[in-house]
């Protein structure tokens, strides 16, 4: 087993054997401030991705200059926006509550992976625009580096959805 993390990042253990990632801390902070409307902050979140397309791919990199891995991409974005994410996807996907993606909105996290392999996550991204049979993801892949498609058109990514996760929610207005 290893001890994972980047710089200030929450860590995490991987069993090599086992080929999974275990938390040591898996509390995301999320954005929820009365002063910041969830739609509003939605919106700036892709429009910081956006900045990022035609990054390349760089495997376990969070560097503007190097590239990106998927989830160094997320982690970058979030960073900007002042959100507190864990590096890793599969943390990612530990921190908060699970929404089936056919529910998820612009801003919000989509995770992909295997199907028949129980909590397996293998790649993320943020979800630009989620209406009827299109899902536009911005995510950083390995063949083409930061990228807007949408993943429903292609049959690698369509068949790898797992769910989605909020990371930007609504704040709760006090009575």
């Amino acid at each position: 087993m290893t001890l994972v993390g980047c710089s200030s990042v929450r860590l995490a253990v991987y069993d090599y054997q086992k080929r999974h990632e275990y938390a040591l801390e898996n509390k995301a902070a999320i954005a929820n401030s009365p002063n910041v409307k969830a739609k509003t902050a939605k919106a700036s979140f892709t429009q910081e991705a956006d900045k990022y397309i035609g990054t390349p791919y760089k495997y376990g990199s969070c560097d503007v200059k190097k590239g990106f891995d998927c989830s160094g991409f997320v982690y970058t974005v979030a960073k900007a926006q002042d959100l507190d994410l864990p590096r890793s996807s599969g943390l990612m996907a530990a921190s908060g509550k699970h929404i089936p993606w056919k529910k998820a909105e612009q801003g919000d996290l989509v995770f992909f992976g295997e199907k028949n392999k129980i909590h397996q996550i293998g790649h993320v991204g943020i979800i630009e625009k989620n209406k009827g049979n299109q899902l536009w993801v911005i995510h950083s892949t390995s063949n083409r580096g930061v990228i807007k498609e949408n993943v429903l058109e292609s049959p690698y990514w369509k068949k790898r959805i797992l769910f989605a996760m909020e990371v930007i929610k609504p704040a709760k207005v006090k009575s």
